[in-house]
């Protein structure tokens, strides 16, 4: 390589530039040669984790009372499918289509800190769906402002 320099040092600009050139192209070319037969290799991509089916349901019926809130832990013990559902609400002076708030969220102390929420009247659809990971969540449900009376009601978690 040394005596490559030297001899660049002793020979006219143009053979100087196509030296250099040729120079610069070996060098770029050597690393490359150890690649082998790229063309051969098959890509893979990562292979996708189906989510499990809801196999378990949990049922709760309990009263929410004006301007209150209530939630309810569950464990979910393996990548799925989870579904929140509001099932019924009822009582005196609570019409059937009466809004409550609805969020899923994460336990902390004696609250359930929601990262999914919605206003919603009872339905017998799955009000919140999504695709969790395993760990402990929790169902709120609140009086967002519309109870004039105590509502009786019916929440159903299913999820893995």
């Amino acid at each position: 390589m040394i005596l490559l320099l030297q001899r660049l040092v002793t020979v006219s600009p143009t053979q100087r530039t196509l030296s250099l050139f040729f120079l610069s192209l070996l060098l770029t070319a050597l690393p490359l040669a150890g690649c082998g037969d790229a063309g051969t290799d098959t890509p893979t991509s990562p292979s996708a984790v189906t989510p499990a089916d809801a196999t378990t349901t949990e049922s709760f019926d309990d009263t929410l009372p004006v301007s209150g809130s209530t939630f309810y832990a569950f464990s979910v013990a393996q990548y799925g499918n989870v579904a929140i559902t509001l099932e019924s609400v009822s009582g005196a002076y609570v019409p059937a289509t009466i809004m409550l708030g609805l969020g899923l969220g994460t336990p902390s102390g004696t609250e359930c800190v929601t990262t999914t929420s919605i206003n919603t009247p009872a339905g017998s659809t799955a009000q919140l769906t999504g695709v969790y990971e395993s760990g402990v969540y929790c169902a709120r449900l609140w009086d967002i402002g519309n109870l004039y009376a105590p509502a009786a009601f019916r929440l159903v978690i299913a999820h893995p």
